[in-house]
Formats: C-alpha cells, sequence, structure tokens
C-alpha cells in the first residue's frame, strides 16, 4: 500500500510580521538623535540631527562640523552619539607682558579670564588692553602694562632777585649795594609714574625751603641836582672821574681839539665811551664846560680839564672829582 506524503501550505502573515519585526529592531540599533551644542564668542548654536554612526567623531563628519584640537568638549570623540555634546571652540590669544610672551588657545572669552588662567596677576596701576571685561571674538594680542610710582627728591638753588631801593641822599647814577644777597636752597619731591620701566608723569609731591633766599638790595641815588654858590643845577647823571689839567701849550698843540673847536677853558678831552662827545657838564671847582676833545691816554673815567694858562693848569693838577652831565 503506497502512502502520499501531504505538503503543509506556508502561513504568509507569520513570515510578514516576523520580517518587520525584525526590521524594525535592526533599525532601532542603528539610527540616532544627536544633540549638539557650539559654544563661541560669537553665541551659543544648538544642531540636532539623526545619524547612523555610532560615535560622535563620525557623527561630526557626517554633520560637517570640524573640531580643533584646542577645543574643549564635554564627551570623548568616540562617545555614542545618543548623548549631548558640547563643543567650546577655542581662539588663539598672545599675552604680551613686560618680561614674557605667551601664545595659547583659550576658552575663557574675557580677557581677565585669559589672564586668570595663565596666572598673571595685576597691580592696582596696571594697564591692560584690552580692557579687562572686553569680549575676545577673534584672535587678540592682550598687553599688559606694568605701572608704579617712584618717588625722587632732588634739591636746588633758588637764585636771588636784586632789589633797588630809591635813595635821596645820592646823586642819580650812584648806586650802593647795601645787601650782597644769597642764593637759597631747596628741597623738591617728585612722584614718577614708570610704565615698563620708563617715565610717563611727573608730579610735584613736596616743596620744601632748606635755606631762604637773601634778596640783594642795592640803594639808587635819586638826587638830580647840585647847589653851587646859590645856584641850583639840574643833572641827568653823575660820575666820579680822575680830572687831569692841560694846557694848548704853542710848542706841541695848534689850539684846537678833536672835534674842531679852539682849545681853551671850559673845554674837556673824554672817553666817547664813557661821555659822548658835545656832552654838557658841570664840574665843582671847575665851572660849565663841553666834552669837545679826545685824547689817546683819555680812557674810562679818566678826563682833560683845559685852562688857558700854564699855572692855572699846575694849579689844579690832578684830582678825584664828581662830574654831572647837565641836561
Amino acid at each position: 500500500m503506497t502512502h502520499r506524503r501531504t505538503l503543509r501550505r506556508p502561513d504568509w502573515r507569520w513570515i510578514w510580521a516576523a520580517s518587520a519585526i525584525a526590521a524594525v529592531g535592526l533599525v532601532s540599533t542603528r539610527i540616532h538623535s544627536a544633540q549638539l551644542t557650539l559654544v563661541s564668542p560669537q553665541g551659543v548654536v544648538q544642531k540636532r540631527f539623526w545619524t547612523w554612526d555610532a560615535n560622535w567623531r563620525s557623527a561630526l563628519r557626517q554633520a560637517g562640523v570640524r573640531v580643533n584640537r584646542h577645543d574643549v568638549l564635554s564627551l570623548g570623540l568616540f562617545a555614542s552619539p545618543t548623548e549631548p555634546l558640547v563643543i567650546r571652540r577655542a581662539i588663539p590669544v598672545e599675552v604680551v607682558t613686560p618680561h614674557h610672551r605667551y601664545r595659547t588657545w583659550t576658552t575663557a572669552y574675557r580677557v581677565k579670564d585669559v589672564l586668570s588662567r595663565l596666572h598673571i596677576a595685576l597691580a592696582p596701576l596696571d594697564v591692560v588692553k584690552p580692557r579687562l571685561d572686553a569680549l575676545i571674538r577673534r584672535p587678540t594680542i592682550i598687553n599688559v602694562l606694568r605701572r608704579w610710582y617712584v618717588t625722587r627728591e632732588m634739591t636746588s638753588a633758588v637764585p636771588f632777585s636784586t632789589v633797588y631801593v630809591p635813595d635821596a641822599n645820592m646823586y642819580v647814577g650812584n648806586r650802593s649795594i647795601l645787601t650782597r644777597g644769597a642764593d637759597g636752597k631747596r628741597v623738591v619731591m617728585t612722584r614718577v609714574l614708570m610704565q615698563d620701566g620708563k617715565p610717563i608723569r611727573t608730579t610735584v609731591a613736596l616743596t620744601r625751603m632748606l635755606q631762604p633766599v637773601v634778596n640783594r638790595l642795592v640803594a639808587v641815588g635819586t638826587d638830580n641836582t647840585v647847589s653851587r654858590g646859590g645856584q641850583v643845577i639840574q643833572f641827568t647823571r653823575e660820575i666820579t672821574v680822575v680830572a687831569t689839567a692841560y694846557w694848548p701849550n704853542p710848542a706841541w698843540s695848534n689850539g684846537y681839539t678833536a672835534t674842531g673847536m679852539r682849545a681853551q677853558y671850559g673845554v674837556v678831552a673824554v672817553d666817547p665811551q664813557v661821555i659822548p662827545l658835545g656832552t654838557h657838564l658841570y664840574i665843582p671847582g671847575y665851572g660849565f664846560a663841553v666834552a669837545a676833545d679826545t685824547g689817546g691816554a683819555i680812557v674810562g673815567d679818566r678826563i682833560d680839564l683845559c685852562f688857558n694858562s700854564e699855572s692855572a693848569a699846575l694849579n689844579w693838577g690832578r684830582q678825584t672829582v664828581q662830574v654831572f652831565v647837565v641836561r
């Protein structure tokens, strides 16, 4: 007797259900929702995307996000994209101080934070450019200017002044020193603001006299009149000179002066640098005269008085007298 085997027809409904379950399981193990946060001086950017990659390294490449080796990541690059990732962008900065130059990358976007991370301490007078609270948005050079005060002391002389005191008991043109005068001495203390070893501003902190100033006092004659024989003569200047008498001896003189006047009583020879030619004079003991002659020996405060005779000249001889320049 022959037996026939009966083939059972497959149930396609179960096959399709198993395939769907397998497909859902496969998808759930490969695709992820990734959350990325980018922090930079320009602000915070949030990115959310789907990825099939199993780590952040591949996921970032897929998202077109490049990572600098100086950037700071909250996770390792081989961490799963199922965990949120925060990337802080690093910026190159250079910090220059008087003695050091620092080159670094930083994720601290304020100047003061950069200095803090480099352990650069500031003194109260130091200046930082850009300012401490400035935001760093791009590669930046930070300059630290060291400032401090230096106190200096300097002693100097204070020159005396000359004070003129009118004196009616002296003739015009005469002077007499009453007090010679002496320089004073003072000490000046200054505060010098130094910047990186160079002075930039100096202010006077204290001035103190060590020795007082003694001014020179000079008495100046104001009397411009002289009385002789009841006659009052006004003059502009009085000069003390050595007066020597002479007479125009025909043996050596032609009888005329350097100005062409006839040599006679009332004519005097002078040094034109002291008494200009043509000046009218009054000479006590001689009388009125005019400066009308010169001589090789008449230099400075010397004059020659002309007499009409040898005996009169010899009688005068040589005397020190006051000569008044008449108005």
